[in-house]
């Protein structure tokens, strides 16, 4: 087993990746080059920063590859809400995973000690 595979925001994240996975096939097809494929990446960023992290030389590295998990995550967050504006998707059950992995990496981050901020 990895070391990222016993993170349980890992484990999240890849739950979140699966709604994405799923919410973009209700996408019009238009949108497959655009948001589908924009959501996509952001939220496997999300997974893949995560993991890759934990392969760097210390908790100072790891800190940064969660901190892009993070920004992922908000570019995801905010691909999420275009999608809901624009149609008319009801994605409140996603928002709440959001903030669920948005918190575990926050506690994860704030865990890790470092000397920078």
């Amino acid at each position: 087993m990895y070391r990222f595979e016993k993170l349980r925001v890992y484990h999240d994240a890849m739950e979140l990746v699966a709604d994405i996975y799923k919410i973009v096939k209700q996408l019009p097809t238009d949108e497959r080059f655009a948001l589908c494929d924009q959501l996509k990446r952001s939220s496997t960023s999300v997974v893949l920063n995560i993991a890759e992290g934990t392969g760097g030389l210390g908790d100072k590295e790891f800190k940064s590859f969660l901190r892009n998990a993070l920004k992922s995550l908000y570019e995801t967050v905010a691909g999420l809400k275009i999608a809901e504006m624009l149609f008319k998707l009801e994605l409140n059950s996603v928002f709440e995973k959001c903030d669920i992995v948005g918190k575990e990496l926050n506690a994860l981050i704030k865990s890790l000690k470092t000397n920078d901020s």
